[in-house]
Order: structure tokens, then C-alpha cells, then sequence
């Protein structure tokens, strides 16, 4: 496996912390369906793979439901993200 997946498998793990029953059902579904959908999807190309998850993990963000203190991990992974998706390019 290359750094680049095993770097893209932590960040699915983090977006797992999402999974969490503090959190709105519709926020946890959005985050296991980027992950499932086209994060982890080897068959997509890998900008568009980064881009999806980013632009969902921004919904997400920006969702009023979401609980205050995942705030600051959706940035961090919108960062780990943001930075796979220039070295990708």
C-alpha cells in the first residue's frame, strides 16, 4: 500500500469519529457515505476521490446541526485533505 492510501485510510478513520450518537443521523450518513462512496473508491480517480470528500466534508461543516466540538476535526481533515489533493496534482 502506498503512503499515499494508507494516508487516505487515517483520514477515513478520523471521518469514522463522526459515527458518534451526539451527532445528527444525517451528518453521521453523509460522512460513511463520502468515506464508502469516493474516498476509499479505487476505481475513481484520485483528484476526484480528495475533491468529493472534501466538498461533502464542507457541507458537513458548514451544517448548523453539527455539534461544536467536531467542528475543529472537520477542519483538520478539510486540511489533510486540501494537502494530499496539491501534492496529487
Amino acid at each position: 500500500m502506498s503512503d499515499l492510501e494508507i494516508r487516505i485510510q487515517q483520514i477515513a478513520s478520523v471521518l469514522g469519529q463522526l459515527d458518534d450518537t451526539q451527532v445528527p443521523r444525517n451528518i453521521r450518513s453523509s460522512a460513511k457515505d463520502v468515506v464508502d462512496k469516493w474516498l476509499l473508491n479505487k476505481n475513481k480517480d484520485m483528484d476526484i476521490r480528495l475533491g468529493m470528500t472534501a466538498s461533502t466534508l464542507d457541507d458537513i461543516f458548514n451544517d448548523p446541526n453539527l455539534p461544536g466540538h467536531y467542528g475543529p476535526l472537520c477542519l483538520q481533515i478539510q486540511t489533510a485533505l486540501e494537502t494530499l489533493l496539491t501534492e496529487v496534482r
